[in-house]
């Protein structure tokens, strides 16, 4: 198995605005750049999600400094608009042909039907032609894939913890036999970064299939420790009960940091950072994270 010398994440959208950097822009949704080391010294670009708008990650890596030229590969984490809604203005941006790594369910339709509040298209708001004519080469998976040394898509994520997947509530699919059907959400990933002599860093999008089960799924994969679990939790709607169920898992695991964002939720970010003390983050759009082994 591959690992990286070195890994640094650089989140180009979050629901919050960095200060460190002035003009930076938030945005309801999630944008991870992941640049990784190899043992040749080699650097690899791979962008985990496009947020809701393409614009203002581009602006933000421009203020940041970073190239999206350099992207390598694109991994998606599941198909809803907040996470895939900025791919073809990145495309654009990137300017050649590039991977797009994604679950096969990544255009199937996505409904939110829950009480007076319909909305028809909650999924990826581009055709499949559309996003190919922009440069997107579809590697469409179930099966975990190492995109970039020591870079691991998970694939369609193992729910050993039912209990802990807040899936989506009112979430409707169409079935292959045309009916609307209950949409489980199979679709949603996560990312896993092994750094030689550190362990796993876990990345969830929206963690629609619990964020236990990302990083149980991550350990799984890798082999490694999950030292460090980051991004959206999707922890919104968990009662305090089943977040202190998820960070037990958690510490069985070996988690040692959790830095949160986007979905996870006031509640649970406050319950994470009282019992993760100095090892809980806030993490926003220019937030930055480095790690070497």
């Amino acid at each position: 198995m591959a690992r990286a010398v070195k890994a640094r994440l650089v989140f180009l959208a979050d629901d919050y605005a960095g200060y460190e950097v002035r003009g930076l822009l938030a945005q309801h949704g999630l944008s991870v750049l992941v640049e990784v080391v190899d043992h040749s010294g080699r650097v690899h670009r791979v962008l985990f999600d496009t947020g809701q708008y393409g614009e203002a990650i581009v602006h933000n890596a421009r203020l940041l400094g970073v190239d999206l030229g350099s992207v390598e590969a694109i991994a998606l984490s599941h198909n809803h608009y907040d996470h895939t809604g900025g791919l073809l203005e990145v495309l654009r941006a990137i300017g050649r042909r590039v991977p797009v790594v994604a679950h096969p369910d990544v255009f199937k339709p996505s409904i939110h039907i829950r009480g007076d509040r319909v909305r028809l298209n909650i999924g990826i708001p581009y055709s499949r032609r559309e996003l190919e004519d922009a440069g997107a080469d579809f590697l469409l998976l179930r099966t975990p894939l190492e995109i970039a040394p020591g870079v691991y898509w998970l694939g369609e994520i193992e729910r050993r913890y039912p209990d802990l997947a807040p899936g989506l509530p009112g979430a409707y699919t169409v079935s292959n036999d045309g009916e609307l059907a209950p949409h489980p959400l199979r679709d949603d990933t996560g990312l896993a970064i092994v750094v030689e002599n550190y362990g796993a860093i876990v990345i969830g999008g929206c963690s629609h299939s619990g964020i236990a089960n990302i990083a149980s799924y991550a350990a799984k994969v890798t082999g490694e420790t999950p030292r460090l679990v980051t991004g959206g939790f999707h922890m919104v709607a968990l009662s305090q009960d089943k977040i202190m169920e998820t960070i037990k898992v958690f510490r069985d695991l070996g988690v040692e940091e959790v830095h949160t964002g986007h979905c996870t939720g006031l509640q649970a970010e406050c319950i994470l950072a009282r019992e993760y003390g100095k090892g809980f983050r806030k993490i926003h759009a220019g937030y930055a994270i480095e790690i070497t082994g």
